[in-house]
């Protein structure tokens, strides 16, 4: 959506809005499958979709800076703030999630539906 929004000369904040609530449901959804217990790792799995709701969530005011940003002169330490949760969020998140991958692969290929 992002890269659609960039190509369209439009503001990134409708992407980020649409991130934000992808964001909350991806913690809904990590909540029920670590209590139902529904993989071998749950707490890797819990920390995956947090890691992903978090940068959801993030990516609403991120998008809201990159919006505003060229209009400013001066960048302020909570615009830094959030931009490097964000950046962290998005790198642990693909980082569990390759992790998580590497071990379910095999697993569901064994077992296709």
């Amino acid at each position: 959506m992002i890269a659609v929004a960039i190509g369209m000369k439009q503001k990134l904040q409708f992407s980020g809005i649409v991130a934000l609530f992808a964001g909350l449901i991806a913690i809904y959804y990590g909540i029920n499958a670590y209590l139902d217990k529904m993989t071998s790792s749950p707490i890797a799995m819990l920390g995956l979709y947090i890691a992903f709701s978090l940068t959801g969530i993030f990516t609403y005011p991120t998008t809201l800076i990159y919006d505003l940003l060229p209009g400013k002169e001066k960048v302020s330490k909570l615009w830094t703030l959030v931009l490097v949760i964000f950046w962290i969020g998005l790198i642990v998140s693909a980082v569990l999630a390759a992790l998580t991958a590497i071990e379910a692969v095999p697993q569901h290929l064994l077992k296709p539906p």
